[in-house]
């Protein structure tokens, strides 16, 4: 019986493992040092803005709270309209960094993007600090935007 319970949570494990993705490689993490090293430090103020009364996002995890993430993190994301606008997904956009790498593609493939938000399981960051820009679009074309910054300890 201990021995078909330990094989359970062995397979458990491996299927947790074979379902985590690669949302930021090194090499992009390695990309943005050597930019931030030339340009220097972004200073540390989340941003969240909404242009033209665009859709609203709220960032359900990673949250504030979260002082130490460990790798894979899921990320929660809600999309509220504002108005009789509906949120477009198709529009959704999620950028890394200072340079602005676009792992909107990464993301998609593993993650649930709908009207009413984002949610990635095992999203596979490596450690060091991060920030991510998530920008979605209404019918009516109004943007929203908000900014995630978070870090992650081995």
């Amino acid at each position: 019986m201990r021995s078909a319970l330990v094989m359970v949570m062995a397979l458990a494990l491996g299927t947790a493992q074979a379902l985590a993705f690669e949302l930021v490689s090194e090499a992009e993490v390695q990309a943005e040092q050597r930019a931030l090293a030339e340009r220097g430090p972004l200073p540390n103020v989340p941003r969240t803005r909404s242009i033209s009364l665009g859709p609203r996002i709220t960032v359900v995890t990673p949250g504030a709270a979260d002082a130490t993430l460990r790798t894979p993190l899921r990320i929660e994301l809600r999309f509220q309209p504002n108005g009789e606008a509906k949120v477009n997904p198709a529009s959704l956009k999620v950028l890394y960094g200072f340079l602005g790498v676009d792992l909107t593609a990464k993301l998609r493939e593993h993650a649930q993007v709908s009207e009413s938000g984002v949610l990635a399981e095992q999203a596979r960051i490596p450690a060091g600090k991060h920030r991510l820009r998530v920008q979605i679009t209404d019918t009516l074309g109004r943007t929203g935007e908000t900014e995630l910054r978070f870090q992650v300890n081995d």
